[in-house]
């Protein structure tokens, strides 16, 4: 028995001539299946891109929460090791009352006490003297 040949080409027998246009529509045949496959591999390609960056910024971010916990746990340990000076006792807070009325400064009226000591040559003095000590008694 003879082994069977691998089919390169059909025998002659089932061999035929083409039709005017079999041949235009087979090489579209073939194209559009080259294309479909081309497009299938790049969809291949762009899905393995995406989960490799997906799987990258994963990796980047689980690095980034290593970092993180261990300054957290160093600034614990550094806590816990020097702690800072103990809170600050401050003076209970006093109520403070500021008396600001100023008297009226005509309440005492030194200019015509002046006059009147001139007009009088003196004689007026006295009764400025003394009018100036009751008003500083009363305020």
């Amino acid at each position: 028995m003879t082994e069977p040949t691998p089919h390169l080409e059909p025998p002659a027998k089932f061999q035929r001539a083409l039709e005017p246009g079999e041949l235009e529509e087979l090489n579209r045949l073939r194209a559009w299946q080259e294309h479909q496959q081309r497009e299938a591999h790049e969809r291949q390609l762009q899905e393995h891109h995406q989960a490799q960056a997906l799987e990258e910024q994963q990796r980047r971010l689980a690095e980034q929460q290593h970092q993180l916990y261990q300054q957290q746990r160093m600034a614990e340990q550094h806590r816990q090791m020097y702690p800072g000076p103990p809170p600050q006792q401050f003076a209970p807070v006093q109520q403070v009352i500021v008396n600001n009325s100023v008297q009226n400064q005509s309440a005492f009226p030194h200019t015509m006490h002046l006059i009147l000591t001139l007009v009088t040559c003196g004689a007026w003095l006295p009764v400025w003297i003394i009018h100036a000590i009751i008003v500083a008694i009363k305020n």
